[in-house]
């Protein structure tokens, strides 16, 4: 009866209208319909996507051999999967082939609904995806229109042409999901953009057309799940619907660039908080929005395009600022909080993974945000459209509050604290409540574990998505919401508490869960670190507290652990035994390192201060 109140409640929180349609997706994808509504067929044989060009582009000296490198590492065959792990692929990439273990998509001839999203034998479909994203064609593209040499092209054109013979319309599972779909499309016009905005093959036109046809039908399904897939598929529609219309003058496209319009609009309105934060609390799917929000103004502008509403600009800006708020100056990574998926859209030049700082400043140039001097870096696509100067500002960061998104921040000299408080306006990924993320002179040293691979099973999700993936207290061993399923937790958490004091350096949360276990968490600065105080209460057996760590050497010395650098000294009104375990932590897709977690276990209600302290 409990469980059946969890889903009930779960179901209220997500909207019974988003469920109900959710479900009629999942039944038609099973019915003999989907495959009359999006047909298996043929495709012609394609000539040339991409044209020769006369008009060689001039960028700076430094990006151009940096790109030149990039794109004859591709001709060599290799790909970066998830902009990090280096694949050769060959020079014709098996397009249903596992890099990660070798393996081929079983039934890659079927109608993309009879195949499932989540097989144990070949592995995480995500892999399977990645090289069919085409970001590689927009280093390829790069390459060429700066040396005109032709093999770079012709590289595009084989491997467009291959796809699509080994891909056709709805078979496969290159088709499945209406995200990878738009992403293909989105590389594909700012490819043509780059080459030659006035010369567009009749080939281009006709595999946009064929993609739009597999995702303007199902964008409903996208928008019922408040994440990035309506706001990619709505992207997709806008640029490729003008596009097609501007090229051929039918009056589909020109409806298909409206919906476009619409759903761009109404996803950035409805997703993007009053405070910034993005509907899916994550720092990568962050990035994911912004990269898409500023190609569509990019090509917007390009194109002479009316400008968004008011709301959508007042919107993007405070997206802007959260993530500007979570980026480490000094290292310019980020915290490893929420769902992690390896996506890095745009990355032609194959810039460092988590660096988060080249789409903050694409954002910046492209929507008038002023950025703070230590924050300046380089995007290969500021340089190729010359996009104009960004106004450079000094600024030191600053203590904020995000009390919609549920991200308390306070800061220190090269340093910062973020606290995460349980409200879950939108499904939590991460069952992370009370999580603390401490950074100091570019080191992440309280971290996140994040999310290695979607295609888990629950006991492995739990290491990463977990509460046990957190460094925050766990109670029985058990998850702080339960686990409905492999992208939802039940019984959303609500904060019983939040204090936020800029003046006094302080922040504090507290909740209750379910299973009525109290934690109340309080940060303050201190001259030579912080200081965090737990208080928990309620009828557990075992409460654990999990502080994971920066790889270094620990050693623990009475109720101190310490590597030399930092020093995490344990106070509490209970017995207090320190252990030092081996965990794993991810922070790029498909990979997972060993990391330390300190773990200390209590069996009664008790207050636990933890002085993380930082020598000079």
């Amino acid at each position: 009866m409990k469980k059946l109140l969890i889903y009930f409640r779960t179901v209220y929180k997500l909207g019974f209208s988003n469920v109900l349609l959710v479900l009629y997706y999942r039944i038609f994808t099973k019915s003999l319909l989907t495959k009359l509504y999006f047909p298996q067929k043929k495709f012609k044989e394609l000539s040339s996507v991409f044209l020769p060009s006369t008009k060689k582009k001039t960028v700076l000296e430094s990006q151009r051999i940096r790109i030149i490198k990039c794109a004859d590492s591709i001709l060599d065959g290799n790909i970066y999967y998830y902009s990090y792990h280096k694949q050769n692929v060959g020079e014709n990439p098996d397009w249903f082939l596992n890099p990660f273990n070798m393996k081929t998509f079983k039934g890659f001839q079927k109608h993309w609904s009879k195949l499932n999203d989540f097989n144990s034998e070949i592995g995480d479909i995500k892999n399977f995806w990645e090289i069919s994203r085409f970001n590689w064609i927009g280093t390829l593209i790069q390459a060429y229109v700066t040396t005109l040499d032709e093999k770079y092209l012709e590289r595009i054109n084989l491997w467009i042409s291959d796809w699509l013979k080994e891909n056709p319309p709805n078979t496969g599972p290159n088709w499945k999901c209406g995200q990878e779909a738009s992403i293909r499309i989105l590389n594909l016009i700012l490819a043509q953009e780059i080459l030659n905005p006035d010369i567009v093959t009749n080939d281009l036109k006709d595999y946009l057309e064929i993609h739009i046809d597999r995702i303007n039908p199902t964008t409903f399904y996208a928008t019922v799940q408040k994440n990035n897939h309506g706001l990619s598929e709505g992207c997709a529609l806008f640029l490729a619907g003008y596009f097609l219309w501007k090229n051929n003058k039918k009056k589909k496209y020109y409806s298909v660039y409206q919906k476009g319009l619409k759903l761009v609009e109404d996803q950035v309105r409805k997703l993007i908080l009053d405070d910034g934060t993005f509907s899916q609390y994550s720092i990568v799917y962050h990035r994911m929005i912004l990269d898409l929000l500023s190609i569509v103004e990019l090509l917007r502008k390009e194109w002479n395009i009316d400008s968004f509403s008011e709301t959508f600009y007042k919107k993007v800006n405070l997206a802007i600022e959260w993530y500007s708020s979570m980026i480490d100056p000094i290292s310019g990574n980020a915290p490893n909080m929420g769902a992690n998926d390896g996506t890095y859209l745009f990355n032609y030049d194959h810039k460092k993974y988590r660096d988060f700082r080249p789409t903050f400043l694409l954002a910046s140039a492209l929507f008038n945000k002023p950025i703070p001097e230590n924050f300046v870096t380089s995007h290969n696509l500021i340089e190729m459209f010359k996009i104009p100067k960004i106004h450079i500002e000094k600024k030191n960061p600053n203590s904020k509050i995000f009390s919609q998104g549920g991200y308390l921040k306070l800061v220190r000299k090269d340093g910062m604290a973020i606290l995460r408080a349980p409200k879950y306006l939108f499904r939590p990924s991460h069952s992370d409540a009370l999580h603390i993320d401490i950074w100091q002179d570019g080191l992440n040293c309280i971290r996140d574990a994040g999310s290695f691979s979607y295609a888990l099973d629950s006991h492995e999700l739990d290491v990463f998505s977990g509460t046990k993936g957190h460094s925050t207290i766990q109670f029985d061993n058990r998850n702080q919401m339960p686990r409905l399923s492999r992208f939802l937790f039940g019984g959303w958490l609500e904060p019983s508490h939040i204090e936020f004091s800029k003046s006094d350096n302080r922040m504090s949360v507290a909740y209750t869960s379910a299973d009525n276990n109290y934690h109340f968490r309080c940060v303050n600065k201190i001259e030579k670190g912080w200081k965090i105080q737990d208080k928990i209460s309620g009828q557990f057996k075992i409460a654990v507290l999990r502080w994971i760590l920066n790889r270094s050497d620990w050693i623990i010395k009475g109720n101190v652990i310490s590597n030399g650098k930092i020093s995490l000294n344990i106070i509490s009104n209970h017995n207090v035994n320190l252990k030092l375990k081996n965990g794993e932590e991810s922070l790029y897709y498909m990979s997972k390192v060993p990391v330390p977690i300190l773990e200390i276990e209590f069996s009664a209600e008790c207050s636990i201060n933890t002085n993380v302290l930082f020598t000079a």
